[in-house]
């Protein structure tokens, strides 16, 4: 059956300017919104350039994309701006290091991510799944979820990264995490003037969270190495036996422990809270999701296995991260003379890669602003180009913890999904607004009840056309 999609909703966008702004339009529209940056023209056009000063390119062509992100990524590290976001007080971390110290790092923290490690992942995810969907099941009219979304996630991470061990302390950073992660991404005017990192942002000067956050890991660190490791080591647990190898510094472990934790927890959490929202926009999907959960997996929690066979539900999930990536620009700093997409570039000149309208573009997808899932069937009738779908990055750079991204949303969603229904409430409808990542402005709230139990008749999996 193919999906009509001139009977269904349009979900929530923003207005794009049809030309560039300026440097105080582009300074009041990013402390806005950065969405509000991207020029209308860069979701029908494969390139727009600053042609007068050669300061900056925005880059929407797959094939240019491939080249930044994938075969020449060397020379096009990470811009300032991201820098200074990612950068911590002290020392560096996986998110913002490159050349044989991004090597170093990235090895040392490969092992939690590799396939096997998925195995030991689902029970803990499949726990923070039953809890949150018992806790929002226990609510009552309109709720923002979003909250409720971070709390699962960030369960998942801390458990992932402490082992269900600390309790004392966990819960203090989690909250540290989520304040830091709640301020983070604000652009001065600083960055619009290209001030060198090194100059303190006004706003930072007040801000405590990352010392919080700090003071709280050293802690558990200390903690932990005192102890010593568990028979079933976690994430600390092997950061501290790299430190203890040579292959991580002190400051190395911190860094990378509090990276995982705010990288991790905040997209997984967007996520799962933007797929409520589109699955309560289209309740004819919702329901296919349901009736998919409760043909896989029933009653029972779903596993690795199941994760196989939920093709809805993670297709959900990819149109989703399309829709709404929450990390919606990528930026990059030309570090040798170049060409991109036909179009010269000097050295220094800053790539803007806006995701979020890459994932909207008029050439690449069809039909761009409809959420349909179908579009992400292993065979679809119009692949997109490999380059045109950035929601974990790409190339060599591409974020260490996709898989594990992927299967929390997934595993969390289907339990979500097989015993709640979500719709929107009554004259309410979600903003996107981007700072750091892409988040509902205000929240997103929505209704939430109990599901019908058992299969619901005449609701099959939507098939395009």
């Amino acid at each position: 059956m193919a999906l009509d999609l001139s009977n269904r909703p349009l979900p929530a966008g923003v207005s794009s300017p049809e030309m560039p702004l300026g440097l105080w339009g582009s300074y009041r529209a990013a402390r806005r919104n950065v969405l509000e940056l991207i020029p209308a023209a860069a979701y029908r056009e494969p390139v727009i350039a600053d042609t007068k000063r050669g300061r900056w390119i925005m880059l929407m062509d797959p094939t240019g994309i491939e080249r930044v992100l994938r075969h020449r990524e060397q020379d096009y590290p990470k811009s300032a701006i991201l820098k200074r976001l990612m950068t911590p007080r002290e020392g560096d971390n996986l998110i913002i290091t490159e050349g044989d110290v991004w090597k170093r790092q990235r090895q040392a923290l490969s092992t939690p991510f590799r396939p096997r490690a998925l195995n030991v992942a689902a029970p803990i995810i499949n726990d923070a799944a039953r809890r949150i969907t018992h806790t929002l099941g226990s609510t009552s009219g309109s709720v923002d979820v979003f909250p409720f979304m971070t709390e699962a996630s960030c369960d998942v991470m801390v458990d992932l990264a402490l082992g269900g061990r600390d309790a004392s302390d966990r819960d203090a950073l989690a909250r540290a995490v989520d304040a830091y992660v709640t301020g983070l991404g604000r652009i001065s005017l600083f960055d619009i003037l290209g001030v060198p990192n090194w100059v303190p942002r006004p706003a930072a000067l007040f801000d405590q969270s990352r010392k919080v956050m700090d003071d709280l890991a050293d802690e558990i660190i200390a903690k932990r190495a005192s102890r010593g490791p568990s028979p079933e080591p976690d994430l600390l647990d092997l950061l501290i036996e790299a430190h203890s190898e040579g292959t991580l510094d002190a400051l190395e472990v911190r860094n990378n422990l509090l990276g995982f934790l705010f990288a991790g927890h905040e997209t997984t959490a967007l996520t799962l809270t933007w797929a409520l929202y589109l699955l309560a926009l289209h309740p004819e999907i919702q329901a296919a999701a349901r009736e998919e959960c409760l043909a896989v997996f029933g009653q029972d929690d779903p596993d690795m296995e199941s994760l196989a066979q939920l093709k809805l539900v993670r297709q959900i999930i990819d149109e989703t991260l399309r829709l709404y990536p929450p990390a919606g620009f990528l930026t990059r700093t030309v570090r040798k003379d170049d060409t991109l997409s036909g179009v010269e570039v000097k050295r220094g000149a800053t790539v803007i890669l806006p995701v979020y309208a890459l994932h909207r573009h008029e050439r690449w997808w069809k039909d761009p602003l409809y959420f349909d899932p179908t579009r992400f069937d292993p065979q679809p009738s119009d692949k997109h180009p490999r380059g045109a779908y950035l929601p974990f990055g790409d190339g060599p750079r591409i974020c260490i913890g996709t898989s594990m991204a992927i299967t929390e949303a997934v595993l969390i969603l289907a339990t979500l999904v097989r015993s709640l229904h979500f719709s929107l409430p009554e004259g309410r409808s979600p903003k996107p607004v981007m700072w750091f990542t892409l988040r509902p402005e205000g929240g997103l709230h929505l209704d939430v009840t109990q599901a019908a139990s058992g299969h619901s008749r005449g609701s099959t999996v939507p098939k395009r056309a």
